[in-house]
């Protein structure tokens, strides 16, 4: 590797750190490149507030960049940023939040600057294998994004958005538990997906909201979140014209803007670093970047299989020996002699490329045979400005292509309904028992199982052909419905399991309830005249517990609903837990006021009070649930921490009727953070106040029967706020 000087051209206006491009070959003058913009980002940091997102001269060359690149690009960010920033404002989020979903939204798009025309403007779908290329240069970018001194917390959101909603992603590794995706790539998924289906491409018509709406409710529950679809629609028929003057520009898409040649430079040096980037993730199992003070620069993805280390644990700090624990493969030393220098500090010292064999120890049970290969990032006189440590498992790279791991979660899905199958359950369940022990018993866990009630007698009644649309119908129910980070899979047969991660038995109940009552609601299978039901049974773990004896208690109180009339929730202790169904309400209600109705200037007025102890983003998601599910509900305004609805509908004679959707009431929800005065372990508790003003509309004179239609709008308010 030839010690190559990097070339700086005087400062040009806008451009953020002037350089000439370097020979696309030398790898070491790219990455000598890449640690000039490290050291760029990193005095505007130290210059800079503490709270900034994404520095400001960073901001700008990127985003001027992908312009260049692509103007497409950029109108294609703006869209999905507009469109995240409508969807977190009706569940609720911070304007710090939001800022940063949008910026995640503009810059999610910025490997696409390395990925060359002939795929990037292909005239037609993608296959699986430019498919990967593109994705490894998302992976590229987010490289690039620690580099540039990118808060973490944008970095991890655009790590997972390829992630799907229900734990399947295609970047997924291992068989290990499935984590709740985080609300903020859920929303940018729904976000990117809905503004490429509905943007015309030069092979296909743009799709209509209808058409797109229409295909991501097919995917709800398991690629994509079906809360964030139903506020994304909402937001649609409200704010929804916005995204009409940032529509794709008409003309010819290949025309290109007058550039200066410092600009240009700057995207051609953007473009190269990419590339390295790129043959890095695709050649190597993991990769490490540090500069000349020893700090890491860049943590690849990948480093976390070997390591058991995320990037948000090393990026920005020092290297430590530890961080990967490497051995020779035969130790042939003896134990009196001292111990051998590392292989990082040695290239760091003498600016020497290393190549060498070493196991590497995961997790301390176990170990990978990898190829280790370290090279110095070699600047002026040789001066070693950096180091980047390569592995290569012995085995080949593990990357998994898409093709690849879709293949893999064929084997683990259930064909029917889509969600895990029998044997996926049971590796799951298992990962969640070694986590509860782990924990000697202090997160709790619990298993609800279910049975569709006489399912034979669906199959007998309206064919096979019903019965399959009943089990679908009833998984996308269950999918819909869950929003805890449970687990749905199908046991067999008309048999489901919901793994409940840090659950006790009475929330578990509580969950049950909820989706036995919405079963018993719904529509399931579409077919006129079939009341569909199920029975369902909860066990909680208790320490010593195996999967098999997990299970059998939960079969056990579900054989008991079945035997005690069907259509009910039975569970461990039930006699106990009978007795203590306060402390289950109070448990997450911990107050709520009396109703009032009173007379406001001739008018009556409906007030009741609520108060939580979810978190304000699970309160937004559950009053959201609720103006998505109940048919009667129109959002008619909206602003932060405030939502008015209108509930039923006048007939014509502008009197209320008989039935509750002829009684319309105008209803007000505000909703904010209050703190518990008290004392002991009550001190400081932080609660989410709900407070809910309805008034008639129309004429009225019964005023019994405007507080009884009040009463009962509370009622199912109420199970939203508790049913989660």
């Amino acid at each position: 590797m030839n010690a190559t000087q990097t070339s700086f051209t005087p400062s040009s206006g806008g451009v953020y750190c002037p350089m000439t491009p370097a020979v696309p070959t030398d790898t070491c003058a790219v990455l000598q490149r890449l640690m000039a913009l490290s050291e760029q980002a990193g005095k505007e940091v130290a210059n800079g507030s503490p709270r900034t997102i994404v520095p400001r001269g960073v901001c700008s060359m990127l985003l001027r960049a992908m312009k260049i690149r692509d103007p497409g690009i950029i109108l294609h960010g703006q869209r999905i940023g507009t469109i995240a920033r409508g969807v977190s404002t009706l569940l609720g989020w911070e304007d710090a939040q939001r800022a940063e979903l949008e910026l995640a939204g503009l810059l999610h798009d910025l490997g696409k600057i390395g990925v060359p025309d002939n795929i990037l403007r292909k005239p037609g779908k993608l296959s699986s294998e430019e498919y990967d290329f593109v994705s490894l240069y998302h992976h590229a970018a987010i490289s690039l994004m620690q580099v540039l001194r990118i808060d973490t917390s944008l970095i991890s959101m655009l790590t997972m958005l390829h992630h799907n909603f229900d734990g399947a992603g295609v970047e997924a590794r291992g068989a290990g538990v499935s984590h709740e995706l985080p609300l903020g790539p859920r929303i940018l998924a729904v976000a990117d997906a809905y503004d490429s289906l509905s943007s015309p491409k030069s092979y296909r018509r743009g799709m209509t909201h209808g058409e797109v709406m229409k295909i991501l409710n097919e995917h709800s529950g398991s690629r994509y979140d079906g809360n964030v679809i139903k506020t994304l629609n909402r937001w649609h028929e409200a704010d929804g014209d916005q995204l009409f003057g940032m529509g794709d520009p008409f003309g010819d898409p290949a025309q290109r803007m007058v550039i200066s040649d410092a600009e240009r430079d700057e995207v051609v040096v953007l473009t190269q670093i990419l590339n390295i980037l790129y043959q890095f993730h695709s050649l190597y199992d993991g990769f490490f970047i540090v500069d000349s003070n020893m700090e890491y620069c860049v943590w690849s993805d990948g480093m976390e299989e070997l390591s058991g280390k995320g990037p948000g644990h090393t990026v920005g700090r020092s290297w430590q020996p530890c961080d990967v624990s490497l051995s020779p493969i035969t130790q042939t030393a003896r134990n009196d002699l001292s111990p051998r220098e590392e292989i990082l500090p040695q290239v760091m010292r003498n600016g020497r490329a290393q190549f060498a064999s070493r196991v590497c120890d995961v997790d301390g049970n176990r170990q990978l045979s990898v190829d280790v290969y370290t090279m110095p990032i070699l600047g002026d006189r040789a001066k070693v400005n950096g180091v980047v440590q390569l592995f290569r498992c012995k085995g080949g790279v593990r990357r998994q292509s898409r093709e690849y791991v879709e293949l893999k979660l064929a084997a683990t899905r259930d064909a029917l309904t889509g969600v895990a199958n029998r044997g996926q359950l049971e590796t799951q369940l298992r990962h969640l028992l070694d986590d509860y022990h782990n924990h000697e018993g202090a997160r709790s866990l619990s298993v609800i199982f279910l049975d569709v009630d006489k399912f034979k007698n669906i199959n007998d009644t309206y064919g096979h052909k019903a019965g399959d649309q009943v089990l679908v119908d009833l998984t996308r129910l269950l999918q819909h419905e869950t929003y805890s980070g449970e687990i749905i899979a199908r046991y067999g047969g008309e048999e489901f399991i919901v793994l409940c991660p840090d659950t006790d038995v009475k929330a578990a109940v509580r969950r049950a309830e909820r989706l036995r009552d919405a079963i018993q609601k719904s529509s399931v299978g579409g077919v006129s005249g079939l009341n569909v039901t199920s029975s369902f049974g909860v066990s909680t773990a208790h320490l010593g517990d195996t999967v098999q004896t997990l299970m059998e208690r939960a079969d056990a109180c579900l054989y008991q609903a079945k035997e005690t009339g069907r259509n009910r929730t039975c569970w461990e202790d039930q006699d106990k837990l009978d007795k203590e169904e306060h402390e289950m309400i109070e448990e997450e209600v911990v107050e709520e006021s009396v109703p009032l109705v009173s007379e406001e200037r001739g008018r009556l007025v409906f007030t009741q009070d609520i108060r939580v102890s979810t978190s304000l983003e699970l309160t937004a998601m559950k009053l959201n649930a609720f103006i998505s599910t109940v048919e009667e509900i129109e959002l008619t305004h909206q602003e932060q921490g405030f939502l008015q609805l209108r509930l039923g509908y006048l007939g014509f004679t502008r009197r209320w009727g008989s039935v509750p959707e002829r009684q319309p009431v105008e209803m007000d929800i505000r909703f904010e953070t209050t703190r518990e005065a008290g004392t002991g372990a009550d001190r400081g508790r932080t609660l989410r106040q709900v407070a809910v003003v309805m008034r008639p509309i129309g004429r009225i004179v019964n005023k019994a029967k405007f507080e009884l239609r009040c009463s009962n709008i509370m009622v199912q308010l109420r199970s939203y706020l508790l049913g989660y």
